[in-house]
């Protein structure tokens, strides 16, 4: 039982899962978790959304909206991390649906 455990732990903390690299994990699930952030955003953000500092917090909190498998899996700080690089498109997105939603 903790073999498995520790085996886990020794993958994570070489940025692996499975054989694959974490970023290209996220690299392969990418757009289900921008659309699940998109819609998060857009529903919690409002005018927020542009102020500076927010997104980076929201990019904390919005590894709770993930699938537990996922989480599971996936460190915080890595997801985290990842969203950071990945931030102008996001807010792009979701400038661009509550500006439909307007």
């Amino acid at each position: 039982m903790f073999g498995k455990l520790k085996e886990k732990a020794t993958q994570l903390a070489a940025d692996k899962v499975g054989g694959n690299s974490i970023d290209e994990i996220m690299q392969a699930h990418w757009p289900k978790i921008e659309a699940i952030l998109v819609e998060k955003l857009v529903a919690v953000a409002g005018d927020k959304l542009n102020q500076p500092g927010y997104i980076d917090s929201f990019f904390e909190n919005g590894y709770e909206f993930l699938p537990a498998p996922v989480r599971m899996m996936l460190p915080k700080e890595k997801f985290v991390a990842y969203c950071v690089t990945k931030k102008e498109p996001l807010l792009l997105k979701a400038n661009e649906k509550l500006a439909a939603l307007a």
